[in-house]
């Protein structure tokens, strides 16, 4: 008789296999692992696109030397809406005849017969110089606009309104229409330190320099967006924000890899003290802008007056103490770190602390993934 030596068939019971919980514990590993690779990606995404915008930022400066080099004098600041001043006097500088503003410092430039403006200018090298010199003359503390000193406030202090985000696009980008410029499609006529160009209302056929913009945004990895408006912007300045925004309210602007527009500053240095002229004495006369400024440091200056005679706001950049003007991208977060300490909570996540020291914190920990980049 032959012996079978033949293994017996396994049945389906006897078969190895993964049991549930080792099931899930493998697909919770994956999901893990997935997770920390999502999660680095987007940081080296947000690393790279903030790289960029730094690149950016600094071309536009050069940009933006290159014209002051050209035409000699820096782009005017171009008036951003009336959300800019909100009808606030403290935010409405002197224009050139001597008389205020109803709705923010507006100066037209290429209207009819002063209707219907096509550019709004905040300030030029034409005008009054007290817009850019922000502080009061009075040698108070104040922030108001030209003159009169207050108190210090958490969220006012760093609510410098001494930028703009279209005048980029129109002085360096070149995107204004023929009815402004004097030239169709990109490029403009000779522009004039009121903000005006040379090329306008001239006959048809006459000669007129015609200039290429000083930036070519599609080399330099910088978007031109038609029709860029924010009703973040209206947060930011404390006011109530509408539900939608009107079609005025949308404008040309030059924005970062995160679809925010570039701000440009300008400022001045001196505080004008009556019978000694425009004098810089300590830090805070040096007037540089709160968005360019360690939020922790410049909150231990305006805690303390006596620190601004020992504290060194531009943290040893020397670029810095002598810069006039400055560009400014938000970074990943959208956020510049001077928007109202709410705005900035929210976007956190977080409770609005209750001192003055976790409020400058908390601003720095939006501020710190800013591009920016300044020139004098």
């Amino acid at each position: 008789m032959i012996e079978d030596t033949r293994q017996p068939r396994q049945t389906r019971s006897d078969r190895k296999a993964f049991t549930l919980i080792e099931v899930l514990v493998v697909i919770s590993i994956i999901a893990l692992l997935m997770g920390i690779l999502l999660v680095g990606l987007n940081r080296a995404l947000n690393s790279a696109k903030k790289s960029a915008s730094e690149q950016s930022a600094r071309a536009i400066a050069q940009a933006v030397m290159q014209f002051k080099n050209e035409f000699g004098f820096l782009p005017p600041l171009v008036h951003d809406g009336l959300v800019i001043s909100g009808g606030n006097p403290s935010y409405q500088p002197i224009a050139n005849l001597g008389s205020s503003q109803q709705d923010g410092p507006v100066i037209d430039i290429g209207g009819t017969n002063g209707t219907s403006p096509d550019i709004v200018l905040v300030w030029s090298e034409g005008f009054d110089l007290n817009f850019l010199r922000r502080r009061s003359g009075n040698a108070g503390d104040g922030i108001e606009l030209p003159s009169g000193g207050g108190a210090w406030d958490d969220d006012d202090v760093w609510d410098d309104r001494r930028y703009s985000k279209f005048s980029l696009a129109y002085y360096i980008g070149g995107v204004l229409g023929k009815s402004i410029d004097g030239r169709e499609g990109p490029g403009f006529s000779r522009p004039l330190d009121d903000g005006s160009f040379e090329g306008v209302g001239y006959p048809v056929g006459s000669s007129r320099d015609k200039f290429e913009p000083t930036m070519d945004v599609d080399r330099r990895g910088v978007r031109i967006r038609v029709g860029y408006g924010s009703i973040q912007e209206y947060v930011e300045h404390g006011q109530p924000a509408p539900a939608s925004l009107n079609p005025e309210d949308f404008d040309t602007a030059l924005v970062d890899s995160f679809g925010t527009a570039y701000r440009y500053y300008r400022w001045e240095h001196g505080r004008l003290v009556p019978g000694r002229g425009f004098i810089v004495e300590d830090a805070l006369d040096m007037n540089i802008p709160p968005v360019l400024i360690d939020p922790v440091l410049y909150n231990e200056v305006k805690n303390n007056r006596a620190n601004a005679e020992t504290k060194d706001l531009t943290q040893g950049n020397a670029k810095l103490r002598s810069a006039r003007f400055a560009i400014v991208g938000a970074g990943p977060d959208k956020l510049f770190g001077v928007e109202a300490i709410q705005t900035i909570a929210d976007a956190l996540g977080v409770p609005v602390p209750a001192d003055p020291d976790g409020k400058a914190e908390l601003r720095k920990r939006v501020w710190v993934d800013n591009a920016t980049e300044v020139g004098n």
